[in-house]
C-alpha cells in the first residue's frame, strides 16, 4: 500500500492530542516533535520506532482506547515517514512554524520549540552525527538550529542571541541547513554542499543547559 501523508484532519487531530491531559506534562508537543523526527530523519543510521516513541510521549499516554492508540501512533509513524520523503525530495525543506523568536526570555516560540525537538533528536543519535571527517562541517551547520534553541550557553552562541540582527540572520537559515545536513550526512562526497552558515562556528559546540518547556 502507498504511503499517505497526513492531511490537514491528521495532522490537527495529532497536534490536539500531543497537547492533551492524555499526555505527560513533559510530552513534546507537535513541533517539538516534528523537529525531533526531522534530526532522525537525518542520522544515517535509523533510529528504531520502539526507541523514538518513549521519548516524544515521556510516559505512556492515557489513550481513550485502542482505536484511538492505533490511530496517534500511525500518525506519528506517517509524519516520520513524511519528513524523509521531504528530505529526500528536491522541493526544499518546510519547518512547521514562523522563523522568529520570542519576544520574552521566559517563552519559547514555536521556532525555539522544533529547534530544542532537533538538538534533542542530535543528542540522542550524536555518535553518527560527529564522525571525524565531518565534525567541523556539521558543527558549523548546525549553529543556527543551536541559536534557536534554548539548550545552549557557549559564548559565540549567546554573543549571536544579543543581537536580533545576528539572531535573525541565523534562523532564516534553518530550511537550508536542514536539506545541507541531509546531504552531508546521507549522501556521497561529491554531493555534498559547502557550509555557507554565517558567522561561521568554531567547531563542535555540544554545551548545552537544561531543556526549558512552555
Amino acid at each position: 500500500m502507498a504511503h499517505q501523508p497526513l492531511d490537514d484532519l491528521e495532522l490537527e487531530t495529532l497536534e490536539n492530542f500531543l497537547e492533551s491531559d492524555q499526555v505527560h506534562e513533559e510530552c513534546q508537543n507537535f513541533v517539538m516533535a516534528h523537529g525531533f523526527l526531522t534530526a532522525l530523519s537525518i542520522c544515517p543510521v535509523l533510529t528504531a520506532e520502539d526507541k523514538w516513541l518513549p521519548v516524544i510521549f515521556e510516559d505512556t499516554p492515557q489513550f481513550e482506547n485502542e482505536k484511538q492508540e492505533k490511530q496517534i501512533l500511525q500518525y506519528l509513524s506517517r509524519l516520520f515517514i513524511d519528513i524523509q520523503k521531504e528530505l529526500e525530495s528536491e522541493e526544499g525543506f518546510m519547518v512547521p512554524c514562523e522563523l522568529e523568536m520570542a519576544s520574552s526570555p521566559e517563552e519559547l516560540s514555536e521556532l525555539q520549540e522544533w529547534a530544542t525537538g532537533f538538538m534533542e533528536g542530535v543528542f540522542m543519535t550524536e555518535s553518527h552525527w560527529f564522525e571525524p571527517e565531518k565534525e567541523e562541517v556539521v558543527a558549523e551547520l548546525l549553529l543556527p538550529i543551536m541559536v534557536a534553541s534554548d539548550l545552549f550557553d557557549d559564548e559565540e552562541v549567546v554573543q549571536i542571541r544579543e543581537s536580533e540582527k545576528l539572531t535573525n540572520s541565523c534562523i532564516a537559515q534553518i530550511p537550508e541547513v536542514v536539506t545541507d545536513l541531509f546531504l552531508v550526512l546521507r549522501t556521497e562526497p561529491e554531493k555534498r554542499p559547502f557550509p555557507k552558515v554565517q558567522p561561521k562556528a568554531k567547531g563542535n559546540n555540544n554545551k548545552k543547559k537544561g531543556s526549558k518547556r512552555s
